[in-house]
């Protein structure tokens, strides 16, 4: 075995006016292709290091050098020196490489035919890197910093060894920063290193086939797309998701989240559809395909229907008493509908047609309106309530994220704080210690204590908290303060009218619409019934402006009319009283008068009283 040193160790002196090379260059040497063990045995010097970047795999091998390498090492040998470091365990005294595996196979096939005819062959240059020795997470990294850029380097050659170096990191407990720097050295965050794992589990033709079309996917984003791949139009809606996000410069990923909750409730929807397939496949159930429209149709959902003498159609007693018992399932709500596949045929009558009716045909066009309006109604409560429900879970993941913020909290957020609990509107901001808010705080700030013993908690809650983590704490209780009285599964048809029942419902709180734009300004992504909720509710604050402008303007013009009526009155009272006053300064020196003392009203007021009386009379 043979290891020829070219070059002294960087250790020894160097002249004054010269500055040493840091040690990280190594010791240059030269190989004996002859002494590399491609398969990694323990009788020769040279092997492929366990944490190589490179592995061996059954098909699209990317370890195998090609016939043009090959050929250029027979040519001229290999030119770039190949890096190795120190084994430890089983393999000491043997040298690993990091760098070079392929170069390394080619010189060894070359000299291996050489040898065998007889013929000279060259040498591998190399760099002996002993400060790699025992550092596999540094030697990993820099072995996929030089394959990162190579097209030979396959997808899956990339997340095996991310994957190597996500569970080393995790081992070793490195530090925060020393982790940061290792994911910036392949061009990676630490999100996608801690996310590397889902994504080796992940089958290479996908992989490939994303390569191939050029969808560029970080590892979150691999992770997040092998879950929901069987989604229809999953790829198309992320890709969307991807663009958006970066053309509105959202680096917490909102719009790609939100599109992730909606995959993942539909593909909850598809299995859910697929189980309940089965189960009636068991209960060996009629079915029929779905219809958007059942007034084309020959068949009607159970509770369109009425029996023959009007009343209501349940499920059992259909079954029971009728051959065109079926079932089919809403694709939207993922539910099993109950429905009669001829209801004329076996005498059935559309609800709210007129009672005694013989012709069986349908209500009139005005009746057909109001009862096509309210299935649209009801389906349409039914579909948003869903996915209503399903933007919760994403929503209260990035009330939770915004909460892990360790730094000081930004001015709307400490607005919005002081402005809820304050003056909340109007509306009476929940206790700590009620359930329901107990529940979000230990959601939001990760603390489950605070659903037990929430008063318990707070104490020790403030102890633990940094000063300038004060504001996140009290965001969360205002977050779980929005979500749980404005958030609720039906806050997007409105406000109930107490009065008048739920069914009956006033505008969409403002407090909803606010939180929502709020979440939106920090990067979460609105889903589209939160959309339609905030344009709605901003519809609804125009057209209140409006009615409160024209309610001012007709106050305005009333009041102008009652200060002109006004005006003229005390216009006409003032001709009266100069009328007057000329009439007065006559009969002060009228020298006939009977009686000075005696008021002259008197007369004038008899007179008036008498002529009252006659007009009475």
């Amino acid at each position: 075995m043979n290891v020829t040193v070219t070059q002294a160790e960087q250790t020894e002196q160097t002249p004054e006016n010269e500055t040493a090379e840091p040690a990280i260059f190594g010791r240059l040497v030269a190989i004996d292709p002859l002494d590399f063990d491609p398969d990694g045995g323990t009788e020769k010097l040279v092997i492929v290091d366990p944490y190589n970047h490179r592995k061996k795999r059954e098909e699209g091998d990317t370890t195998e050098p090609d016939a043009a390498l090959i050929a250029s090492v027979e040519e001229v040998g290999v030119q770039q020196a190949i890096i190795l470091r120190p084994q430890e365990g089983e393999r000491d005294g043997q040298l690993g490489i990091v760098i070079g595996q392929r170069r390394s196979l080619a010189a060894y096939r070359v000299a291996s035919a050489a040898a065998q005819e007889g013929r000279e062959y060259r040498k591998i240059p190399a760099i002996i890197r002993d400060d790699l020795r025992g550092v596999d997470d540094e030697a990993l990294t820099v072995s996929m910093v030089e394959n990162l850029h190579r097209r030979q380097a396959s997808a899956q050659d990339d997340v095996d060894a991310a994957e190597q170096l996500a569970l080393l990191v995790k081992a070793k407990k490195v530090p925060k920063a020393r982790k940061r720097s290792l994911a910036a050295a392949i061009g990676r965050t630490e999100e996608e290193l801690d996310a590397a794992h889902k994504v080796a589990q992940m089958d290479a033709e996908t992989l490939e086939d994303l390569r191939d079309e050029e969808i560029e996917f970080d590892w979150v984003e691999l992770g997040d797309y092998d879950e929901v791949k069987d989604v229809s139009n999953a790829q198309v809606t992320l890709m969307r998701a991807k663009a958006k996000d970066e053309q509105e410069g959202n680096t917490k990923r909102g719009a790609w989240k939100t599109a992730m909750q909606e995959l993942r409730a539909k593909k909850a929807r598809t299995e859910r559809i697929e189980t309940l397939k089965a189960e009636l496949a068991e209960k060996k159930a009629t079915t029929v395909h779905w219809v958007w429209n059942w007034s084309y149709s020959a068949a009607r959902p159970l509770e369109e229907l009425v029996s023959a003498i009007g009343n209501p159609m349940s499920e059992q007693g259909h079954s029971e008493t009728c051959e065109g018992h079926a079932a089919t399932i809403d694709p939207d709500a993922a539910e099993v509908v109950w429905l009669c596949v001829d209801w004329k045929k076996h005498g059935h009558r559309i609800a709210g047609a007129a009672q005694g009716d013989d012709s069986d045909d349908e209500p009139d066009e005005e009746e057909a309106a109001k009862a096509e309006a309210v299935r649209e109604e009801r389906r349409r409560v039914k579909v948003n309530n869903l996915a209503w429900r399903t933007a919760r879970a994403g929503r209260e993941a990035h009330i939770a994220d915004m909460c892990k913020d360790k730094g000081e909290a930004p001015a709307d957020v400490k607005d919005l704080i002081m402005r809820t609990l304050l003056v909340s509107d109007g509306h009476y901001v929940h206790y700590v210690g009620s359930q329901e808010h107990g529940a979000m705080l230990a959601k939001f700030l990760g603390d489950e204590r605070l659903t037990r013993h929430p008063k318990d908690v707070i104490s020790s809650l403030i102890k633990k908290t940094a000063s300038r983590r004060y504001w996140w704490v009290l965001f969360a209780h205002v977050a779980g303060y929005f979500e749980a009285e404005h958030m609720k599964d039906d806050a997007w048809r409105g406000e109930p009218h107490y009065h008048h029942g739920p069914s009956v419902r006033g505008r969409i709180r403002p407090a909803t619409a606010e939180w929502i734009s709020f979440l939106k300004h920090h990067g979460y992504g609105v889903t589209e019934v939160e959309a339609e909720t905030v344009a709605t509710a901003e519809q609804e604050a125009e057209a209140e402006a409006e009615r409160r402008a024209e309610q001012e303007r007709q106050r305005e013009e009333r009041e102008a009319a009652r200060a002109a009526a006004k005006e003229a009155e005390e216009d006409e009272d003032d001709d009266e009283d100069e009328e007057g006053d000329e009439s007065g300064s006559g009969a002060e020196f009228d020298d006939t008068s009977e009686d000075e003392d005696e008021p002259e009203g008197d007369e004038d007021g008899s007179a008036e009283g008498d002529q009252e009386e006659a007009d009475e009379e």
